[in-house]
């Protein structure tokens, strides 16, 4: 028999202004002490919540930080769109490089891994041109895939 755990600080209330402060993207460190608990006994709660026997209240956290979360985040786009629609170039800029619909093809970061590839595409290819032995370009292509982190694939398709 597993026994409740009892929680003497975190109630409805707690719930309620983990919402409130969640949806304003404060940090979890700062939410804490804003709720009247330590952050290690939030930090436990929300563990919890993820864990195999969570209690109602820790759920309730959990669902709440969650949503908060999810809330500010949408009125932030909600606001940095509107502001772009009007002609503000930063906010367009920042919509671009930080929307998860728009960050993939528009960032910086997103810009460099693509050219990357690109060459990465260009060498294999190039390497397949080159009548190497089967051997010889396995053994190329190990050691950009080890310089580079990408999985690369020998000319046929075939995974390295």
């Amino acid at each position: 028999m597993t026994l409740a755990r009892r929680h003497y600080k975190l109630n409805d209330d707690v719930v309620a202004k983990m919402r409130e402060y969640a949806a304003s993207g404060a940090a979890l460190e700062h939410i804490a002490p804003a709720l009247g608990v330590s952050y290690p006994a939030v930090r436990m709660w929300l563990s919890n919540a993820k864990g195999d026997n969570p209690t109602e209240l820790e759920l309730a956290l959990l669902a709440a930080f969650n949503e908060g979360r999810a809330a500010g985040a949408l009125q932030m786009v909600q606001h940095i769109h509107t502001a772009a629609a009007n002609g503000d170039a930063k906010s367009a800029q920042w919509m671009l490089t930080h929307s998860p619909d728009y960050r993939r093809h528009y960032s910086d970061s997103s810009a460099e891994r693509r050219a990357f590839r690109e060459g990465l595409e260009i060498a294999t290819a190039a390497m397949a041109e080159a009548g190497l032995t089967p051997d010889q370009q396995k053994k190329l292509l190990l050691q950009l895939q080890a310089k580079s982190g990408e999985k690369l694939e020998i000319a046929d398709g075939e995974s390295i």
